[in-house]
């Protein structure tokens, strides 16, 4: 059984403060120039007050399907079915976005390498990794991480060494890319979508509750390490893009490079720190792609032994190796569309990955008519409430309106996930209403 520091190692690996800040940063700098730095502070404020109700959540129904349980027994299946489709849809481009991050550091040692095969590989030996005895991947995970916060702390070193307070004014008034020659304010829309990546790269406490099976007394322990994990992830994760931000000298190089952080690094520090820090960010990425794999295995695996999917997909799914007892099945399935969602692109893996807006939806209506019905534990519970609820569901509208502001490419994502969602309801509603047996979501141990 795992400990509250293991589980919240795993989860700040899975999380990633360096794959925040190294790939997801350069993602939101192409996408809102100096308003990233907006982004980060209150998208970490965001992550860090949804984690509370995770924690809340996971502490009242613990399980390996992380909070989609404790969804499906305060809200029932009706909202709880879209909300898992909903969540399957967008696992496999965020397992893809973490591991395409991993391909232009690596190409700095290995020029000649494609960079499909960066990805496939890195996917392929995370894989392995994920395969063995979740404590022996801990341990790796560990050993990792240690890399990630020397790189983190080296951006911040440089940062601090070359702050400049006249980038302040392009904090309140931020400028952005336009091409490689060409800069120009920031459109509020893109900072507006800069706030919704903040929150999700700042985001990720809720991985711990996918080791809930795995924890020593994980009932009266996982509610403050969901909690505590959601504030320190959110520190750790915008203090060194925003001082980045603040440091920087030549703006416009900087925002449009293909690697904002790393050209920031390679001004500001030495080739051969430049060169540390880059395998440090390897490492990072390396590390949370194996985290990442295992908490959703354990997910996908939860749904196919609750038969959320077609029968030849739920026996896959169920597939547990006698030996370790991972979900090898799920490992695979992973492995396969993981693999084959890089083509989508840095800004549309972004945003398909950030805009869940469902997640806030029913967290909040969850919290709200669990405390109301007395089906809460008493272990962990959310103060000043109804407050955080509330701010959940207003931030879900949020969410939607900001991504349809977006013509470019948030309106296609927003409109593809409530597509998902909404006819994933209609079908359950269906399906119900003809006689079918509806889907029982349990998230229970592991067989």
């Amino acid at each position: 059984m795992l400990s509250p520091g293991e589980v919240f190692l795993l989860t700040i690996s899975a999380l990633s403060p360096v794959f925040s800040v190294f790939i997801g940063g350069n993602a939101i700098l192409h996408l809102a120039g100096t308003g990233a730095a907006i982004g980060f502070i209150c998208g970490g404020t965001i992550a860090a007050t949804m984690a509370l109700l995770f924690a809340e959540l996971s502490a009242s129904f613990p399980g390996a399907g992380g909070v989609y349980p404790a969804l499906n027994v305060i809200l029932g299946p009706r909202w709880t079915y879209p909300f898992v489709l909903l969540r399957t849809v967008i696992m496999f481009p965020l397992l893809a976005f973490g591991a395409t991050g991993v391909g232009p550091y690596i190409r700095l040692f290995l020029p000649m390498l494609p960079e499909d095969l960066a990805v496939l590989g890195t996917l392929a030996v995370a894989a392995m990794i994920a395969s063995t005895q979740i404590r022996r991947g801990a341990q790796v995970i560990a050993a990792f991480l240690i890399l990630e916060l020397l790189a983190l702390l080296v951006l911040t070193g440089a940062a601090l060494i070359h702050f400049k307070t006249a980038n302040l004014a392009l904090v309140f008034n931020p400028i952005y890319a336009v091409s490689r020659d060409s800069i120009a304010s920031a459109p509020p829309a893109n900072v507006a979508l800069a706030v919704i990546a903040g929150a999700f790269m700042a985001a990720g406490a809720d991985w711990a509750t996918f080791f809930a099976e795995d924890m020593h007394d994980a009932r009266r322990r996982i509610g403050p390490v969901v909690a505590w994990t959601g504030l320190i992830a959110a520190i750790c994760i915008a203090v060194p893009a925003v001082l980045m931000i603040l440091a920087i000298d030549d703006v416009p190089a900087t925002l449009s490079a293909e690697a904002p952080m790393a050209h920031f690094l390679d001004r500001t520090t030495s080739p051969w720190i430049s060169s540390v820090v880059s395998l440090g960010i390897i490492a990072a990425i390396f590390n949370n792609v194996i985290a990442v794999m295992m908490a959703l295995s354990r997910q996908l695996h939860a749904m196919g032994r609750d038969g959320v999917f077609i029968a030849p997909i739920n026996a896959i799914l169920r597939s547990v190796s006698p030996r370790t007892r991972a979900p090898t099945g799920a490992l695979i399935v992973l492995l396969v569309l993981g693999g084959a969602c890089p083509f989508l692109g840095e800004r549309r893996l972004v945003l398909l990955t950030s805009a869940n807006f469902s997640e806030c939806l029913l967290l909040g209506l969850a919290v709200l008519t669990g405390r109301r019905a007395g089906m809460m534990s008493e272990h962990f519970r959310i103060r000043l409430h109804p407050l955080v609820p509330v701010l959940a569901v207003l931030l879900s509208v949020s969410i939607v309106a900001a991504g349809w502001a977006d013509a470019e490419t948030g309106r296609v994502s927003i409109g593809l996930l409530l597509t998902v969602f909404v006819t994933a309801f209609f079908w359950h509603e269906l399906s119900r209403r003809m006689g079918r047996a509806t889907v029982v979501l349990t998230g229970s141990d592991l067989e």
